[in-house]
């Protein structure tokens, strides 16, 4: 798996976003509309372990909700199937 950087997209006030391959996981069950516990069965690690990994995304996209995570990642070309 390749880590994923990106230039900073338009309109991205901050550094570029960088996710870990884990993080990209997480975020691509996110957006097929896992749940932390079901996520946390398909990558075979505890659902407090994904929560962390999305409390990750949510920060690093500067966004709320996992939902908006989502959207941003699309918008910025992120989020691809692996």
């Amino acid at each position: 798996m390749q880590t994923n950087l990106r230039p900073t997209p338009e309109g991205h006030t901050g550094a570029p976003i960088y996710l870990t391959p884990r993080e990209q996981q997480v975020l691509l069950w996110c957006a097929y509309g896992k749940s932390s516990w079901e996520i946390g069965q398909i990558l075979q690690c505890k659902e407090s372990t994904v929560n962390f990994h999305v409390s990750n995304l949510l920060r690093k996209f500067e966004v709320p909700t996992r939902v908006a995570a989502v959207i941003k990642a699309i918008r910025y070309g992120m989020l691809q199937e692996q």
